[in-house]
C-alpha cells in the first residue's frame, strides 16, 4: 500500500505510515518541503506552491496517478487539497465536496444549521468595508471576524463597534500578515485579513464554558468519543496559558458535548476517520458547534487522552490513513488528566526552565520544552500550537488540583524575555 501524504509542520503521520512498513509519498508546500529534503527522511517529497493552486495540484494528480492507493492528511490546511486529489484520482475517503463541510467555515455552518445543529449566525464578506453591513446579519456588535479558511485562532478578532473597525484599518490591522515561521509561511490564513479571498463575519458568542471532543470513526461508528474541557476559551486565551482536561463522557457537560460533536461529524459524511470538535456553552446557556475538523486536536490532547485511557493515537492515525481497520477500546483509569503550557511572547527568549525542573511539579507526569534561549516568540514559533513554550501533562485527583496544576504554568517554565536596548 503507498499513500500520498500532505503534510507540513508535523511529520507524525507519514512517520508512523513509514514504521509500519507503508510506502509513503509526501508532499508539502515549498517552504516546508527544503527543510524535509535537508532530514534524508526515506521517502520521496515533492512540493506545491500552496495547498490553493489547484494547477499544480492536479499536475501532482497525474505525477503520482498507478503509483498511490490512498491519500492522507492531518493538516487542516491540506484537508481539501487531499479531496481533491481523491477525486481527480478516484480514492477512497472524504472527497472535496464533503472535506468543504471540514474546513470552510462558512459551508461548515450552513451544513450544521440544515442538520438542526446550533451554530453562530454569520455572513461571508470578501473586503474589510463590508463587515458593517454584515453585522445586522450576525446580531449587531460586538462581532468576530475572521478568514473563512483558517485555524488556531489566526487573524480571527472581536470587534466591538463601527468606530473600533475604523480604528483597527486605519492602523493597518488587517493589511499586515501575521507573524509566523518558515513553517507555516505558505498558508493563506496569515495574510492579512485584508488580503484574504473571503471573511467570515460572525456572531458573537459570549463563550462561558469551551469544550472539545476528539474521536476515532470506523464505518460511521464512533469508536471512542471523549470530551474535555479548556481552562479558558482559546479565542481569549491566545498569548497566555492555554490548556485543558478530560471530562467523564456520561456526566451531564461531557454527555451534551458529546451529542452535538457526534450529530456534527455525522451531518458532514464522516464515515471512517478522526474528528476534533469545539463546542460552546453561551452565557444565555445555549449549546453550539463552534467548529469541527477532520483531524485529531491539537496541543496536548492527544497525549493526555494516551495517559488517561491508554490510546495510541498516532499509531491509530497510521492505521486509519492505511485504510485498514482501527478500534481502540478507552482504559478507565481513576484521576483527572490534563495539559498545559504558556505561549511565548513577541521577542527574543533569554530563558525558559528546562524539562526536568518542570517535572518536579507533584501533579506531573511528563512534559516537554520547546523553546530554548535566542529563538524568537510568537504565535507559530516552537511549533506547537498557539506558539507555547511547551506542554506539561497532569494527573489530579480532582477537578481544582488540576485547575491549580494549570495554573502554575507560567511559573514551571519560568520564560524571560530579552529586554530592549
Amino acid at each position: 500500500m503507498t499513500a500520498l501524504v500532505l503534510s507540513n509542520h508535523n511529520d507524525v503521520l507519514e512517520k508512523g505510515m513509514h514504521a509500519a512498513g507503508h510506502d509513503v509519498i509526501v508532499c508539502l508546500t515549498k517552504p516546508n518541503a527544503r527543510t524535509r529534503a535537508q532530514t534524508t527522511p526515506g521517502y520521496e517529497v515533492l512540493a506545491v506552491s500552496d495547498w490553493q493552486s489547484y494547477t499544480e495540484l492536479a499536475q501532482l494528480a497525474d505525477h503520482v496517478r498507478g503509483r498511490i492507493d490512498r491519500v492522507e492528511t492531518c493538516w487542516e490546511g491540506a484537508i481539501m487539497a487531499a479531496g481533491l486529489l481523491r477525486d481527480l484520482l478516484d480514492l477512497p475517503g472524504l472527497t472535496l465536496h464533503q472535506s468543504a463541510g471540514f474546513l470552510d467555515k462558512a459551508i461548515m455552518k450552513r451544513r450544521l444549521a440544515a442538520a438542526g445543529i446550533d451554530v453562530a449566525r454569520h455572513r461571508v464578506v470578501t473586503a474589510v468595508d463590508q463587515i458593517p453591513d454584515a453585522a445586522s446579519h450576525v446580531g449587531g456588535w460586538p462581532l468576530v471576524v475572521k478568514p473563512l479558511t483558517g485555524f488556531a485562532s489566526t487573524n480571527t478578532y472581536v470587534i466591538d463597534s463601527p468606530d473600533e473597525l475604523r480604528r483597527l484599518t486605519a492602523a493597518g490591522l488587517f493589511d499586515t500578515p501575521t507573524q509566523t515561521s518558515a513553517a507555516f509561511a505558505a498558508e493563506r490564513a496569515f495574510l492579512g485579513l485584508a488580503q484574504q479571498r473571503a471573511i467570515l463575519v460572525e456572531e458573537y458568542i459570549d463563550v462561558v464554558t469551551e469544550y472539545h471532543a476528539d474521536a476515532l470513526w470506523q464505518d460511521g461508528v464512533a469508536q471512542y468519543h471523549l470530551p474535555g474541557r479548556y481552562n479558558t476559551p482559546p479565542l481569549t486565551g491566545m498569548g497566555a496559558t492555554l490548556g485543558s482536561w478530560l471530562i467523564d463522557p456520561d456526566s451531564a457537560d461531557g454527555s451534551a458535548v458529546v451529542d452535538i460533536a457526534a450529530a456534527a461529524a455525522k451531518a458532514l459524511g464522516m464515515r471512517s476517520g478522526f474528528t476534533h470538535a469545539e463546542v460552546f456553552h453561551s452565557g444565555d446557556g445555549r449549546w453550539l458547534l463552534g467548529e469541527i475538523a477532520a483531524r485529531v486536536g491539537g496541543g496536548g490532547i492527544q497525549q493526555t487522552i494516551a495517559h488517561a485511557h491508554g490510546i495510541d493515537v498516532p499509531a491509530l492515525m497510521a492505521t486509519v490513513a492505511a485504510g485498514q481497520p482501527a478500534t481502540a477500546t478507552p482504559a478507565n483509569r481513576t484521576g483527572v488528566y490534563g495539559w498545559a503550557g504558556t505561549a511565548v511572547p513577541e521577542g527574543i527568549v533569554a530563558s525558559c526552565a528546562d524539562v526536568d525542573t518542570v517535572r518536579r511539579h507533584p501533579a506531573v507526569i511528563d512534559a516537554t520544552v520547546a523553546v530554548q534561549p535566542g529563538m524568537r516568540g510568537g504565535a507559530t514559533s516552537t511549533g506547537l500550537w498557539a506558539g507555547l513554550a511547551g506542554i506539561a501533562y497532569f494527573r489530579a485527583d480532582d477537578t481544582a488540583t488540576m485547575r491549580a496544576a494549570i495554573d502554575a504554568v507560567p511559573d514551571l517554565y519560568a520564560l524571560t524575555m530579552q529586554t530592549q536596548p
